[in-house]
């Protein structure tokens, strides 16, 4: 069998049944392709590293590890299919090391990006600031339906997320935004209406999505700020102001709480500002006796032997 029959029956037995799964044919079209033609047994690890080293260099070490990771998929799926039994080439090759960003809306740019989103139609806007007032991720929202929302008790439940099927609560603002939108489909926000499609209204693409932020951020100089980063500014503002990490990795929905320690860092401040109150009443009366140079009351060596023994 060779690696293209193989990436062939992997998209209409496995990728068929995920929830993003344009996103990955995509890439197994641009990145997995050119291996069609080599029979499973004889692409070697060197070749695979020279090629996710590639891809790194071309188009980022984030689509190198995600390329990466499909090859390997593939190829143990093949195995659990019993359609190869050799070695897996793209096993104990080395990712590149994940890149953290810390980017998220400061308080003085919140109320630009806001003005912009204003200026939508309505269904951007309810979109951008689902992601905003909930750390939901783009394709949580893209893929949201009229029936996983309980209006009136204020709940979203996902049915799929990266982790696990998560139920969060929606603020009230997000509410009144939802209840405005019109129900023309099965889909919250769906696509603008397309001559080649009759013009029936369809599931919002993510490049549609990506290409309408960009408008959005250029417009108020946030060039810099990604669609994930709206998730990170929603976990970010919590911690700022005084949310424990619980409440974070409850909101993004994380499997463990070490995913959510580098919110951590931003905490610190209602901390200190707490440690610093704490002070102040701790040590407030004793500044207030030495400003007015009051003595302490004396005592008797006996006394004080009996308070403090030995």
């Amino acid at each position: 069998m060779r690696i293209g029959e193989l990436r062939a029956i992997y998209e209409q037995n496995h990728v068929v049944n995920l929830t993003y799964r344009r996103g990955i044919s995509s890439r197994l079209q641009r990145y997995v392709a050119p291996f069609d033609a080599l029979p499973l047994g004889d692409i070697s690890k060197m070749q695979v590293v020279a090629w996710h080293q590639q891809i790194g260099r071309t188009r980022g070490f984030t689509a190198a590890n995600q390329a990466l990771q499909l090859l390997r998929a593939m190829y143990a799926k093949a195995e659990a299919w019993e359609l190869y039994s050799g070695k897996n080439p793209a096993d104990r090759v080395k990712k590149f090391p994940k890149r953290s960003r810390e980017r998220f809306i400061q308080s003085n740019e919140l109320p630009w990006l806001l003005k912009s989103l204003s200026e939508e139609h309505p269904r951007t806007e309810t979109f951008f600031l689902c992601l905003l007032l909930t750390g939901a991720r783009r394709d949580e929202a893209r893929t949201m339906q009229w029936k996983d929302l309980d209006l009136d008790r204020a709940l979203w439940h996902k049915p799929t997320t990266k982790t696990s099927p998560h139920t969060i609560p929606l603020p009230a603002q997000l509410v009144t935004k939802l209840r405005a939108l019109p129900r023309v489909c099965e889909w919250v926000f769906p696509a603008s209406p397309n001559p080649r499609n009759g013009f029936q209204p369809g599931l919002w693409s993510g490049t549609a999505v990506e290409v309408m932020w960009g408008k959005i951020r250029r417009r108020v100089g946030l060039r810099d700020v990604r669609i994930h980063d709206l998730r990170r500014t929603a976990a970010s503002w919590l911690a700022i102001n005084g949310s424990n990490l619980s409440v974070i990795q409850s909101m993004l929905n994380h499997r463990s709480l070490s995913s959510t320690q580098v919110y951590a860092r931003l905490s610190i401040g209602p901390v200190r500002l707490a440690l610093d109150e704490q002070a102040e009443r701790m040590l407030g009366p004793v500044q207030a006796l030495a400003s007015i140079a009051v003595r302490p009351p004396q005592q008797t060596r006996e006394e004080a032997r009996e308070e403090w023994p030995g």
